[in-house]
């Protein structure tokens, strides 16, 4: 009786695992025997300084001083005062001061638009080129884990040939 009942068991058991899939997963120390480089192309921008030499204008005056207000303005009087007669000569003389400062205002600010020179001035730009290279995106690796076994999966990194590297397997039983 206690035969039959221990070979009931192992029945049940062998037609529980027939009909019911099980996993099972297990690490093993394999072998390296290649790890290969994958590679991928990548487009780049990359940035390329350009300088030149230029010559820039320089422009002379500019903003009016009051020295040439000033200077326009007594020149004006005394213009002004040699052309009015009696009453109305501290009216010419008021007059052309006023004249006077703003004609030397006016030439100071024409100067200012004349080029009385050059200098010399590196200008540079950055333009971009478009460069393809080839980059590592992983490593094709096959290990050898026993009796002659070979599994091959992809890494990050590299390994060395006879190395020996952990492999977790998962076995689907059906």
């Amino acid at each position: 009786m206690k035969y039959i009942v221990t070979i009931i068991a192992l029945t049940m058991s062998v037609f529980t695992t027939n009909v019911m899939a099980s996993n099972a997963t297990a690490t093993i120390d394999g072998t390296v025997i290649s790890s290969n480089a994958i590679m991928q192309d990548q487009v780049k921008n990359v940035p390329q300084e350009s300088c030149t030499i230029v010559d820039v204008p320089i422009y002379g005056g500019g903003q009016p001083t009051a020295a040439d207000a000033i200077t326009g303005a007594i020149i004006g009087g005394v213009l002004g005062n040699q052309v009015g007669k009696g009453k109305g000569n501290d009216a010419a003389t008021i007059f052309g001061a006023i004249i006077g400062a703003k004609a030397a205002e006016e030439n100071a600010k024409k100067k200012g638009t004349q080029i009385v020179g050059y200098k010399q001035v590196q200008q540079c730009e950055v333009t971009y080129i478009r460069v393809t290279e080839s980059v590592v995106v992983g490593y094709e690796t096959t290990v050898e884990l026993y009796e002659g076994m070979i599994h091959t999966f992809v890494t990050h990194r590299s390994y060395r040939v006879g190395q020996s590297v952990p492999v977790r397997m998962t076995l689907t039983l059906n």
